[in-house]
């Protein structure tokens, strides 16, 4: 189903199922899997694959080529560089984003966050940075380095809490 006053490009494919809300911008070479949805006020990026049952909750942002997997949550406002991987059952709370350079202006890309992994709201993610499956990043984080370890990680530097 395809809302109000979208522009989607001509080669965007939507798989039976899936929901579009209003006032969005799909870019071309994006696949919208069954069941996704995607909320109002979306920008997704060229490339980008949205997997089945994924939710785009409103107001999203998305660069070229992300993939997000089978059942993700991306809340109101989340924020994606060029290249990030969301895998599996992973969640994203509001206004979260993954940043795509360092303090010395220099790009990079391929951030990725795991299976079974939730961020907390405002968590800020550094440049190709990789977070484990099975994590748990406190709202306001800041991850500056791989998490691999699975638990809860909290803070400004990150840190495990437990």
């Amino acid at each position: 189903m395809k809302g109000l006053y979208n522009i989607i490009a001509e080669d965007v494919i939507i798989e039976e199922g899936a929901q579009i809300g209003n006032f969005n911008i799909i870019a071309s070479g994006t696949v919208i899997k069954k069941g996704a949805v995607i909320g109002n006020y979306c920008e997704i990026g060229k490339d980008n694959t949205i997997g089945e049952d994924s939710v785009l909750q409103g107001r999203i942002r998305t660069a070229e080529n992300c993939t997000i997997e089978k059942n993700v949550t991306l809340k109101y406002g989340a924020i994606l560089t060029s290249n990030v991987l969301l895998k599996e059952n992973c969640f994203l709370g509001p206004h979260t984003i993954t940043l795509g350079s360092t303090h010395e202006r220099v790009t990079k890309h391929g951030t990725v966050i795991g299976k079974n992994t939730y961020i907390g709201a405002g968590s800020k993610i550094a440049a190709d940075t990789k977070i484990g499956d099975n994590i748990v990043v406190g709202a306001l984080g800041f991850v500056n380095k791989d998490l691999t370890e699975e638990g809860i990680y909290a803070g400004l530097p990150i840190k495990k809490i437990k």
